[in-house]
């Protein structure tokens, strides 16, 4: 709690938060009203893999070239832009929301302004707050994203029963312009050091080159890419298949989905509250292991739990739903802590958006699995043997060269194209 004060104390990145909640507040409706007009749309449970790989590939294909952008440019401008350019895609939406195909397409375009605005607010944080405060910070966040999935949803559901599409559309498109503007009196520290100068210098190609140099010579982001894209992948396969179980084959009615993710934002936050304490007693590469082993246990139960909802009726889901969800932030927040605490500020536009490029192809590949999977042999069995992959992870991962680089930082990434410094 103490930290927590701290950090709100701290005007430019209490604004920063603010932000994040007026813009997880439409997010969240308008996520809730696409997948529920998806599912009315149509019982092809690959709809909702379509619409999830939508939102990803601009990430996918472009992430690595926004990177330089970020670190040559004005990082909040950048954020107050991409609020805009989403605040009118979200407005088209409203002419899109009996076509399956213009919702999808419009979501790609959403996914483009997504492109730009995390990398920036990614590289921004550390500029507003000190290192060792970032693990607080990341778990804060996530504290938050936890918080807006309950609230959110209730809101959604109370206006999805009114059928008035069209206003919760609007009301997302309000959130992106409230958010525009609280970021316009964000003020972030201006880097004035030598090197830092020297990056401003660099031609977009030279950037770029340096942020994969950066990563290719150093064993911890090697090691935490590795983990990242495996783990993602497998992940990638479940998400695709959570929606297509919950409404098409549990079929949730809008007050059930929305209690259903209301509940997952409680037990969502509780996990985000306890991540910065673990992290101090136990080693981030044991808790991750920990983490994935844990989750792969609870997608093997996938079918034990729908035998169980009948006999008693949709109480096991909420429970297994619940439990996944606390366990989720003890995967998020070591992984983005580690990220932002060992790499130099003025390089962690380039490394993050190289970085969310494969993170984004190991999702959409396993969108695309899962999808197709679903198709084949039904969403249940498809989560199921993404469990048993989940565990074959956090067995084997253990004894590879990377497990030992991914612990508390001790030292910085080196920013330079040599060797690094660890």
């Amino acid at each position: 709690m103490i930290q927590l004060i701290s950090l709100l104390r701290n005007t430019s990145y209490r604004r920063l938060w603010f932000s994040q909640v007026v813009s997880l507040l439409g997010d969240g409706i308008t996520r809730l009203l696409v997948l529920y007009l998806a599912s009315k749309l149509t019982s092809n449970p690959m709809i909702f893999s379509f619409i999830l790989i939508a939102g990803y590939l601009p990430g996918m294909l472009g992430g690595a070239f926004v990177g330089p952008i970020v670190d040559r440019y004005d990082k909040r401008m950048i954020m107050v832009c991409s609020d805009l350019y989403r605040l009118v895609i979200v407005l088209l939406m409203i002419t899109a929301q009996t076509s399956l195909s213009w919702l999808v397409v419009l979501i790609f375009l959403q996914g483009v302004g997504n492109l730009f605005f995390e990398p920036a607010k990614t590289a921004l944080i550390p500029s507003l707050i000190k290192k060792e405060s970032i693990p607080d910070a990341v778990a804060f966040s996530q504290s938050t994203f936890m918080v807006m999935a309950i609230i959110a949803p209730s809101i959604g559901g109370i206006l999805l029963l009114s059928k008035e599409y069209s206003l919760i559309f609007l009301l997302d498109a309000a959130t992106f312009m409230l958010s525009g503007l609280i970021l316009l009196f964000l003020k972030s520290r201006r880097g004035e050091s030598a090197e830092e100068e020297m990056v401003t210098k660099d031609t977009y190609r030279e950037s770029l080159k340096q942020g994969v140099n950066i990563i290719r010579n150093n064993p911890f982001l090697i090691g935490l890419l590795f983990l990242i894209t495996i783990g993602i992948f497998v992940m990638g396969v479940i998400n695709a298949n959570i929606y297509a179980i919950t409404l098409n084959i549990y079929r949730l009615n809008e007050v059930q989905f929305g209690t259903l993710e209301s509940l997952e934002g409680i037990f969502g936050v509780a996990g985000s509250l306890a991540v910065p304490f673990i992290m101090k007693k136990c080693r981030n590469n044991t808790l991750l292991m920990l983490t994935f082993g844990f989750l792969g246990i609870m997608a093997l139960l996938t079918i034990p739990v729908y035998e169980a909802h009948r006999i008693l009726p949709f109480l096991p889901l909420y429970i297994w739903m619940c439990m996944t969800s606390f366990c989720s932030p003890f995967l998020n927040v070591p992984l983005n802590s580690m990220l932002m605490q060992r790499v130099p500020d003025k390089v962690l536009g380039r490394i993050s958006g190289i970085m969310g490029t494969m993170i984004n192809f190991s999702i959409l590949s396993g969108l695309l699995l899962g999808g197709w999977a679903a198709a084949a042999i039904g969403p249940i069995w498809t989560v199921t043997l993404a469990g048993f992959l989940l565990l074959v992870i956090s067995i084997t991962f253990p004894f590879t060269k990377f497990y030992g680089e991914l612990v508390a930082p001790t030292a910085q990434v080196e920013s330079t194209e040599g060797s690094p410094a660890l």
